[in-house]
């Protein structure tokens, strides 16, 4: 092994006659370390905005949602948030009622306006425990002063544009209301004034979602007082959602109460996500095994350029097996240099991004710098998986070295 390890490195030595050869290697190692590098670096990219998209959708919506087969929602409102709130690591609870609604506003030209939206009808105290609005709602105070005495309504920042309705101006909510009948359809309409806007930085939200009183939602939707569509809960592990939802079902009875967590919920999308990582993985690490090929073609060339050597060295009495363990070693060593030259440059790209950052434009992207989580599992799957790739492409190289033959080569030299 010795000899193996001495042969192999003299190889890897600058020499005038195979200075074609040490650019190649050069070219080797800078494939491999770029492969690592930008696959290391869209790995952690890609988990910032998983975990970014995942907090924006539990930031703004319940992580679990309550609702009711009873057509009039939830009666008994006070006794059902004081069950749920007994159960272990619920941290917040708070009803509300949801309903598709049309809003019509008029614009400085005095055309009316209209766009399909949908009403949260939240008590903001209580909604504060389950999505933070502090953030989200703007301006803070007056328009959750408004919320709860029932002047005014919130509108998604989106929304408000495509309105044109701006802070004070009037609003008209138009909801369906009894049997759906396609001679007659009936419908009531209200008058709101707008207090604020919603800023979530998710154009789904923002240009779809109403914040209004819950008392004035019930008045509006016809649902008696001390009532909800659904309950909202927060817990303090969002991971756990599916088997805290679990246990609030089993609590309130299955039969009558569903429950939803924002994992099933989402599940399609965040599926999506993981999906997107893997082919962006597979997609990346092509770069890792063109590198590869050329260490291939590195060896073999240096196995023609050293086949005098080859043959004296097997004369000697060199097993094959020595043989083939030079050239293994060879593209072994350059494998494991890329791959620690690419590890450095992607982890100080990493922390460039995370401690500096990169501005991205916030009407395009729901963040407004790339966002960064380093996995070291990502950098050891990758570090690993290119270390593979370069341990495959030097079998078929090494294995032609050690079955040369030295009395041909000897011979016809």
């Amino acid at each position: 092994m010795r000899f193996s390890v001495y042969v192999a490195a003299r190889y890897l030595k600058n020499r005038k006659h195979s200075r074609f050869l040490n650019r190649a290697v050069v070219t080797a190692i800078i494939g491999i370390a770029l492969g690592v590098t930008v696959l290391n670096l869209t790995l952690a990219i890609m988990n910032g905005f998983h975990e970014e998209l995942r907090n924006t959708f539990v930031d703004n919506m319940p992580m679990i949602t309550v609702v009711t087969s009873n057509p009039e929602g939830f009666t008994d409102l006070s006794t059902t948030i004081d069950d749920i709130a007994a159960v272990p690591t619920v941290s917040g609870v708070a009803p509300f009622f949801r309903q598709e609604t049309i809003v019509t506003s008029n614009s400085a030209g005095g055309t009316a306006r209209h766009r399909g939206a949908v009403i949260w009808g939240i008590n903001p105290d209580l909604q504060e425990s389950v999505t933070p609005l502090l953030e989200t709602v703007h301006p803070f105070s007056s328009a959750m002063e408004a919320l709860r005495n029932g002047t005014g309504v919130v509108l998604g920042a989106e929304l408000s544009g495509s309105l044109y309705a701006g802070l004070g101006d009037t609003v008209i909510f138009t909801v369906p209301t009894g049997a759906l009948s396609f001679d007659s359809p009936t419908s009531v309409s209200k008058k709101y004034v707008v207090a604020g806007w919603l800023d979530t930085g998710m154009y789904d939200f923002d240009s779809r979602f109403v914040f209004m009183s819950i008392d004035e939602t019930r008045e509006l939707l016809g649902f008696g007082p001390d009532s909800a569509q659904a309950i909202g809960v927060r817990i303090s592990d969002m991971m756990a959602a599916p088997q805290v939802a679990e246990q609030i079902a089993v609590k309130l009875g299955q039969f009558e109460h569903q429950c939803n967590d924002w994992i099933s919920l989402n599940s399609n999308l965040f599926q999506w996500v993981v999906i997107e990582k893997i082919v962006m993985f597979l997609l990346l690490g092509l770069i890792i095994l063109v590198a590869a090929f050329n260490i291939v073609g590195i060896l073999t060339m240096m196995v023609g350029d050293r086949h005098k050597e080859i043959g004296i060295m097997l004369s000697i009495g060199a097993t094959r097996k020595q043989i083939q363990t030079i050239f293994l070693l060879d593209g072994v060593v350059v494998g494991i240099i890329g791959v620690l030259v690419g590890t450095l440059f992607g982890w100080a790209g990493c922390m460039y991004l995370l401690h500096v950052g990169l501005k991205l434009p916030g009407d395009v992207y729901f963040v407004e710098q790339i966002p960064v989580i380093i996995l070291f599992s990502d950098f050891a799957i990758v570090g690993i998986s290119a270390l593979v790739m370069t341990l495959i492409s030097t079998l078929l190289p090494s294995s032609e070295a050690a079955r040369l033959k030295p009395i041909e080569i000897i011979r016809y030299t």
